[in-house]
């Protein structure tokens, strides 16, 4: 496990505005499974697939937001929202962004296991 993207995740997660959460302290339910969803997806149907099943859904873009956060951190890019992202996957079609979406969506389940869901 890579522990400097569980780091992210936390931080992710410990942002008040994080938008996964269903009041203050508790996550909503439906993103465990969501999240485990997200990498598998991505094995199974491809990046670009997965981007758009997820990006169609409002809930599952708030996902989306989260990972982009967290390969913001970890590439020091700046992608501004999920929507900026998926374009950018859409254009250009690299297998290093597909494992650290994967990664990433391992990392964050982790994490959101430490939290109260609901």
């Amino acid at each position: 496990m890579n522990r400097e993207l569980m780091e992210y995740a936390e931080e992710c997660l410990q942002d008040k505005k994080c938008p996964l959460y269903k009041k203050e302290g508790v996550i909503n339910e439906s993103y465990n499974g969501q999240v485990s969803a997200l990498g598998v997806s991505v094995l199974m149907i491809g990046l670009k697939a997965t981007l758009a099943v997820y990006y169609q859904d409002a809930n599952r873009r708030h996902l989306l937001d989260v990972i982009v956060k967290m390969i913001n951190k970890k590439k020091g890019t700046t992608y501004a929202n999920a929507y900026d992202f998926v374009h950018k996957v859409v254009q250009n079609d690299e297998d290093e962004l597909k494992s650290l979406v994967v990664n990433c969506s391992v990392a964050l389940k982790q994490v959101i296991r430490t939290y109260k869901l609901g």
